[in-house]
């Protein structure tokens, strides 16, 4: 259901009539949007609303009474483990999954892809399906999900007229019944379309994967990818696919990087022979009210030498609008030129209804890794917001044309720096200034947009911020957009290389777990990689800009940080990092904003669930959890006179090194005021703490 707002009794006695006229949808959309309380409320998507946003318009629980949550249930789903080269889960098990909750269902995936379904209120589990993924398989990405879809035949009734939709790591999109979990015999062949038919070139099958779920308009599914980004320049392509929700059918695809006579060729001057990717492996959000999707489009293959695919790339680093019913292209905005820096869009695209000069304009607000906030006209693609075409540095890699301009929004401005001096170095001692100081003083600096470079080039933001896959949230009352940023430099060196990097152009089957550990690792040790003729550096290539593991530029390292969309100003920012050598971050968890005033993040290597006054930024509590908690956090209220639910899934992140696990809780308010702790609460229960200044030295 898509609906935020239904009394309980009528939403336990809901039939497919509930879900009937396109217009009751929108209504429902519209309230959401408004900022307006409501008494009850689902969480339908993985984002909250199919626009994203990650807002709660429930207000029980509110800054007055959020430190005394306790927690109502635990589950825990037994599916994580650590990693460790050469086993074949080598990267351990990253739990990103945020629970969806829908017709009295609560829904998530773990790391090994299975669906489990738990009662909201109780905990109790319902049923589970294993997809049975090769657990030593050694696929592309790690052992990711981040949820399931949702969808609801508008008449139909009985089994699957209700629909649970999985998409796994290996590539296959799989429906199942939401009432017993049991697959869906009439979707694709016994439940099941294998996303890897049409996907060439594809050299080996463990290369293409899906780690977001899919984003559902009307009869459609729309489904993107995971594609790895260092193995090969002819990658597999980031095609955009809708299937029928009933059949399996294959209803368009969306050529990411354009075929011949397709709009955008020509932006790829020598053709596309050696590239691929531009995948959207992203959340793709969506405006049903109209009718369409909006895709925020990866970089493509090579990440950082683009000397085989000269021109501006489009669709790449793209925000595009498409006709959820047909594919057709509405718009486009391109974020980056002729991307050399992995500049990808890793947040999902947010639909906001906001302020300009005391008229309501509906626009789509894209976070990016460069640190910028593109505020568009939703149905233009039209900055609300000035950008600049300003000059961008060149390259001196031969063969390398950079773009020469790139994108930059006047307003908002960058949530994180983007330049870095020797004045601006981190000095919590002189020798880890004065070694950085020497480091600096051997890379290319010309601040954003360096190129990389034979001799190393500053990067920063790095690729793993400012804005992440964890994207925004956004609160329509207040008209504040919090953004969970990282704040670190990164170094790119390339290295000369000999000989194609291709993989040959034949479809092969998939490697053992082992051989293709060993055949991943001979690409990267002849020489071969991520271009032609250039690679990224085998030990050099890509590494933080550090001392002894400590960043060079200054804390805080991982930010929340406000921006009032209306304005286009920010209106506060929160360090989630330490300052004790911890980079901590908190760009790898999604941030959950409620109409009580509220925002909740984690993200960070520590395991903890903050929570902060939504006008203010002030740290109202933070609660320990057993695990890092990198999935986002989410809200609900099931009937009128009911509680208002707060569920976390703390279940760790192995590249983040935050503590490993397999939990989701239920917190909920006491039915009487706490009583006051004597001792330290359980692993399990949220403490609160004294709320904390900043944490780390400026």
């Amino acid at each position: 259901m898509t609906a935020r707002s239904q009394p309980a009794g009528r939403r336990r006695r809901r039939t497919a009539a509930g879900f009937r006229a396109p217009a009751a949808l929108a209504a429902a959309l519209a309230f959401a949007s408004t900022g307006a309380t409501a008494q009850v409320a689902d969480w339908p998507v993985t984002e909250g609303a199919p626009g994203g946003g990650r807002y709660s318009p429930l207000a029980d629980i509110g800054p007055d009474n959020v430190a005394t949550l306790r927690a109502a249930w635990t589950y825990r789903h037994g599916d994580y483990w650590e990693g460790g080269f050469p086993a074949p889960e080598q990267s351990g098990s990253a739990f990103e999954s945020t629970p969806l909750v829908v017709d009295g269902r609560l829904l998530f995936t773990t790391p090994a892809n299975r669906v489990i379904a738990l009662d909201p209120e109780t905990g109790r589990e319902l049923w589970t399906f294993d997809p049975h993924l090769e657990r030593g398989g050694l696929y592309g990405n790690m052992w990711i999900n981040r949820g399931v879809a949702y969808w609801r035949d508008p008449v139909v009734t009985g089994p699957c007229a209700a629909r649970v939709f999985l998409a796994t790591l290996d590539a296959r999109l799989i429906a199942l019944d939401a009432t017993s979990g049991k697959t869906c015999a009439d979707f694709g062949a016994g439940g099941t379309v294998n996303l890897l038919e049409g996907i060439a070139p594809l050299y080996d099958e463990r290369e293409y994967n899906v780690t977001s779920p899919g984003t559902v308009v009307g009869d459609v599914i729309v489904v993107g990818s995971s594609i790895p980004d260092i193995i090969r320049p002819d990658s597999p392509p980031g095609d955009v696919r809708a299937f029928d929700v009933r059949t399996g059918a294959l209803r368009w695809t969306f050529h990411t990087v354009p075929h011949p006579g397709e709009v955008g060729h020509e932006t790829w001057e020598t053709g596309t022979a050696l590239t691929g990717a531009a995948n959207v492996w992203s959340t793709i959000t969506a405006d049903l009210a109209r009718g369409w999707v909006f895709l925020p489009v990866s970089t493509p293959t090579p990440d950082y030498y683009g000397g085989d695919r000269p021109g501006a790339n489009w669709f790449s680093d793209s925000i595009v609008a498409l006709d959820a019913a047909t594919g057709r292209r509405i718009w486009h905005f391109q974020t980056v030129h002729h991307d050399l820096w992995d500049y990808d869009l890793a947040a999902p695209p947010v639909l906001a209804s906001i302020e300009r000069d005391g008229v309501r304009v509906d626009a789509v607000v894209q976070a990016t890794k460069q640190g910028f906030v593109f505020v568009l006209d939703r149905a233009t693609g039209e900055p609300l917001f000035p950008v600049e075409e300003r000059p961008a540095p060149a390259s001196d890699v031969p063969g390398e044309r950079a773009w020469p301009t790139q994108p930059v929004p006047t307003a908002p401005p960058p949530l994180v720096p983007q330049r870095i001096t020797e004045a601006e170095l981190y000095a919590p001692t002189p020798e880890h200034q004065s070694a950085c100081r020497e480091r600096l003083a051997g890379l290319r600096n010309d601040g954003l947009f360096t190129p990389p470079s034979l001799r190393g080039s500053v990067h920063y933001p790095f690729a793993g911020g400012g804005a992440n896959w964890s994207g925004t949230a956004f609160d329509p009352e207040r008209q504040l957009l919090f953004v969970p940023v990282q704040n670190l430099v990164g170094i790119v060196a390339l290295d000369e290389v000999a000989g194609r990097a291709s993989g040959g152009g034949a479809r092969v089957r998939p490697l053992s777990p082992y051989r293709a550990a060993l055949a991943n690792l001979f690409w990267l040790v002849t020489g071969r990689g991520t271009g032609d003729r250039y690679r990224v550096g085998l030990l050099r290539g890509r590494t933080l800009f550090a001392n002894d593991g400590v960043p060079c530029n200054r804390p805080p390292w991982g930010q929340v940080v406000a921006v009032d969309l209306a304005r286009g100003t920010p209106a506060w920012s929160a360090s989630t990092s330490t300052g004790e050598g911890d980079p901590g971050g908190s760009g790898y968890g999604p941030a959950l904003a409620t109409a009580s005033g509220l925002v909740f993040h984690g993200g960070t290597r520590l395991p903890v669930l903050r929570v902060h006054d939504a006008r203010t930024g002030e740290r109202i509590a933070t609660f320990d959890l057993p695990a890092g908690l990198h999935a986002g956090p989410i809200s609900y209220k099931l009937a009128r006179h009911g509680k208002q639910f707060l569920v976390v899934a703390p279940g760790g992140h192995p590249q983040v090194r935050s503590p490993l696990g397999d939990y989701v809780i239920a917190y909920t308010l006491p039915d009487s005021p706490a009583p006051e702790r004597s001792s330290p609460p359980s692993a399990h229960a949220p403490a609160r703490r004294a709320v904390m200044s900043a944490a780390v030295p400026e």
